[in-house]
């Protein structure tokens, strides 16, 4: 005799509400034998259908879990053992999704195939991140929560509540860093204490636990081998995948692959840095032909017609055809642009970093 001898369990939005989630297969699913054992679950398999990492446990005696295991993003697994009465699925700091298919007869042999990265979901589906390097001039603390803008005009949220002393003064640019979220504006008014900036402020900063930060996003200042300036950007809790970076630069004079934007070439170089558990020095920029060797893509911008004179480049790290792989970011882990020469006569010098959340 067979009573519900497959069943499904599917939760796509999977939140820490629902966490841990509990698959009773000892009351759902079951099969008697010919011996009149209960077999329960035998044959069970496991998909992560979101995009973030979930953690599954499997019972056998319905009280007593096993060891954790972590299913990536569109990971799969499959396995067969008799006698499986309980599965706990848990959450691990990020909404997800999972579907759990369960038999309590054998259909198939054990597999672990790794989740694969599909670019449309990617591109699609993930938050894009779009931010400059930067360096810190100075800190400074929110006195209350910021309120998140609303969608119509009526609805947007210009304003902040700094704690006194803060500092900030109008023209400050300012980046407001939470646990898994930054925010990045100019300051164009400061009445007291109360901030007004040029750009919504699209999230709820906890007074608490956001670090408030006064930037500077423009590399045309003074380094040297003995004082250089670091300019970086990080990610949160959720891994970044930084796909590319875009230099522009100005300057009075004209420009030519010998030059550094309009001035001589640098006798020391700006170097890009990954720290992330270890350090490796990519490339030292010295020239403006440095970033045709390295980026390929370098175009000049001449006055137009009048005004002053610009020239870009674009660094792309994925794709096959480009540096092949993206730069993964996480927790405290930063790439970086190391200043290392006067480059104060330039007008402005910056570089963002373009990707996407995990």
């Amino acid at each position: 005799m067979s009573i519900n001898v497959y069943k499904v369990y599917e939760n796509f939005n999977f939140t820490s509400a629902d966490s841990p989630a509990v698959l009773d297969f000892s009351g759902d699913l079951e099969t008697i034998s010919g011996n009149g054992e209960n077999q329960y679950g035998n044959s069970i398999g496991f998909s992560n259908k979101g995009k973030y990492d979930i953690s599954i446990e499997i019972s056998m005696d319905g009280t007593t879990y096993g060891d954790a295991q972590t299913l990536r993003a569109n990971d799969v697994d499959n396995i067969n053992s008799a006698g499986v009465k309980k599965v706990r699925i848990t959450h691990l700091g990020n909404d997800s999704g999972y579907q759990v298919k369960a038999y309590s007869r054998v259909v198939g042999d054990a597999a672990l195939s790794s989740g694969s990265t599909n670019a449309s979901v990617i591109d699609d589906d993930t938050e894009p991140i779009n931010t400059y390097f930067a360096e810190s001039l100075g800190q400074f603390t929110l006195s209350a929560d910021t309120v998140a803008s609303g969608l119509t005009a009526g609805s947007l949220v210009y304003t902040f509540e700094a704690t006194a002393g803060h500092g900030l003064v109008a023209t400050d640019q300012i980046n407001l860093v939470a646990e898994d979220r930054s925010f990045i504006a100019y300051v164009i008014n400061v009445a007291v204490n109360t901030i007004t900036v040029d750009t919504p402020i699209d999230y709820v900063f906890a007074a608490a636990t956001t670090i408030g930060l006064i930037i500077n996003t423009n590399m045309a200042v003074v380094g040297s081998i003995a004082s250089p300036r670091i300019f970086k950007v990080q990610a949160g809790v959720t891994p970044v995948f930084f796909r590319r970076f875009i230099m522009t630069s100005t300057d009075a004079t004209a420009m030519d692959d010998g030059k550094f934007g309009g001035i001589p070439a640098l006798t020391n170089g700006i170097v890009l840095r990954i720290v992330n558990g270890f350090q490796k020095s990519v490339v030292n920029i010295k020239t403006n032909s440095d970033w045709r060797q390295w980026a390929y893509d370098l175009d000049y911008a001449s006055k137009a017609p009048a005004g002053v004179y610009g020239v870009s480049s674009r660094l792309t790290w994925a794709g096959k055809e480009k540096h092949g792989v993206v730069l993964a970011v996480s927790g405290s882990s930063e790439v970086q642009w190391v200043v290392q020469d006067d480059q104060t006569d330039l007008l402005t010098l910056k570089i963002s970093a373009m990707g996407n959340k995990k």
